[in-house]
């Protein structure tokens, strides 16, 4: 080549190095062809939440992940929950920057799956299954056979009582039992001691937890409320979430894993019994649904007003808070909800959050990888940072009270995943409601059945 030729060669590329650099581009990014980027030989596994509270959380695990596996780079992303699932379906179809894993809770997996944004996890370790998780989580994730998605994290009820008031409450009875059996030594019982049969003692507030809603009408008869108590017991009876448990254990949509078309069975003898009892409530505790909600029933339990309230696993965390900064002044505790008899059980609604990977993703063996990491490699630091508790089993906490909101999660049902009876719990509400006012508790069980299997078979 003459030098001319080498000459104009040479000036040419100087003058596309400058157009390039004028245009406020590297070098890299405008010829990647010949200038490697380093990241080019990384793969990009993009999840997508919707919770803000997890973005820590997230980034956190991302770092986590990547550096023991040097060949992936994870993009956590919070997005809108306006429209999430279809949002994640418009991006995947136009080829754009779309998640290959999101979060999704459990009763929408089938809608992905039918999309194709859902699809059989490979579970690179094997470890989703009994050994890890409840059947409760399993059962969430479990769709026509197939496990679809990761147990991540869980909601579900629990009772919460104050502690403090029933402490208090057992040393004032085994107070009057002991003057009580003073007094009758003093009227000259000609029993010896040897004959005189034990007098029942209560030795603290464990013995006092009601295990059916009698107990608590018992105690509540008997109970001199301190002063500033206003409530024995209140809960937001308007809000399915903090009602299902009532008939929840005779109530079936879909079967255990809410996936069978077949099973609609709402109003049975024992349902109706449930309900009947739960209508009952209103005439004894007297609250108004239109009146109230869940953020106003914690609210006044935390100001020491309320005895007993129905809340769900995120009220430990502000528990925990109110107490560190001194605004709760009482000890408090929880316990699985309380059956409605000794004849008729009760069973909590739950909502797993679980991890999805997309169908559509061109690396499904490092979503599936990392998906697992998020799920079964959990620590206490999702609680710690996040208030939320891992759907895993065994998890430290370092808190007794959240092996209770465990054992409430391992016992409860979720809801049908079924997209024909994605309105399932906004017509119980519905009917919860109306049934709470007054109206006719098998009438409206009836009704509601009705409707469930006409949208359904």
């Amino acid at each position: 080549m003459s030098f001319r030729s080498r000459f104009t060669a040479v000036l040419l590329v100087l003058v596309m190095l400058c157009f390039v650099l004028w245009q406020g581009l590297s070098p890299q990014e405008a010829a990647p062809e010949t200038v490697p980027d380093v990241f080019d030989e990384k793969q990009t596994i993009h999840i997508w939440y919707t919770d803000e509270a997890l973005t820590d959380y997230m980034n956190s695990r991302a770092l986590g992940f990547m550096e023991e596996n040097e060949k992936v780079r994870i993009v956590p992303t919070l997005v809108s929950a306006v429209e999430y699932l279809e949002m994640i379906n418009e991006a995947t179809m136009k080829q754009e920057v779309y998640p290959d894993l999101f979060l999704l809770t459990n009763d929408s997996l089938e809608k992905a799956y039918m999309a194709g944004l859902a699809t059989e996890i490979t579970d690179p370790q094997q470890r989703i299954n009994e050994n890890t998780f409840s059947e409760a989580a399993l059962n969430a994730v479990t769709y026509q056979g197939e496990k679809i998605a990761y147990p991540f994290s869980y909601e579900t009820s629990v009772f919460l009582y104050n502690r403090t008031y029933l402490e208090t409450m057992a040393q004032t009875k085994a107070e009057a039992l002991a003057s009580q059996a003073q007094a009758d030594a003093q009227e000259g019982e000609e029993a010896s001691e040897e004959e005189t049969e034990p007098v029942k003692t209560v030795s603290g507030a464990d013995d006092l937890v009601p295990q059916t809603f009698d107990d608590i009408l018992a105690l509540a008869d008997e109970y001199d409320a301190p002063e500033g108590v206003e409530s024995i017991l209140k809960w937001d009876v308007s809000d399915i979430f903090y009602n299902y448990f009532f008939a929840g254990n005779y109530m079936d949509i879909g079967g255990e894993t809410g996936d069978d078309s077949s099973i609609v069975d709402v109003c049975n003898e024992q349902s109706v019994a449930c309900m009947k009892m739960y209508q009952s409530l209103n005439q004894f505790f007297s609250i108004e649904a239109d009146e109230t909600d869940y953020e106003l029933v914690l609210n006044e339990f935390l100001q020491g007003k309320t005895l007993f309230t129905v809340a769900t696993t995120d009220a430990i965390a502000r528990l925990e808070q109110a107490k560190a900064d001194g605004t709760f002044a009482w000890e408090y505790g929880i316990t699985t909800m309380p059956d409605i008899s000794n004849e008729l059980a009760t069973r909590a609604l739950s909502v797993t959050n679980t991890v999805v990977v997309n169908g559509f993703s061109r690396n499904k063996e490092y979503a599936n990888a990392f998906a697992s990491y998020l799920t079964c490699d959990v620590d206490a630091s999702l609680y710690e940072r996040t208030g939320k508790l891992a759907a895993a089993n065994g998890v430290d906490y370092g808190n007794p009270i959240t092996d209770v909101a465990m054992a409430s999660y391992a016992e409860s049902v979720s809801l049908p995943k079924i997209m024909q009876a994605s309105n399932f719990w906004v017509q119980l509400e519905v009917a919860y409601t109306g049934i709470w006012q007054g109206e006719d508790a098998e009438a409206k069980m009836q009704s509601l059945e009705e409707q469930m299997l006409r949208q359904i078979q």
